[in-house]
């Protein structure tokens, strides 16, 4: 009996500037980065900017309230 085919969710780039969700942060996207992965931007409890590179399926799209 053959094994049944799963297919991946065909996951999309985030678009430049748009606020997601990072975890527990709040982020925006900066660019597209290498291997299905976007830097993005945030700002820690000190107010420090921070920039880092996630992967595409880590972000998510903001509810419909942003606080």
């Amino acid at each position: 009996m053959p094994k049944p085919v799963y297919r991946r969710k065909n996951i999309e780039c985030p678009p430049i500037g748009a606020l997601m969700r990072y975890q527990q942060r709040i982020v925006r996207v900066l660019a597209e980065a290498r291997g299905q992965r976007a830097m993005i931007e945030s700002i820690d409890e000190t107010g420090r900017t921070l920039t880092s590179t996630v992967k595409w399926a880590n972000l998510s799209s903001l509810d419909r309230q942003l606080f």
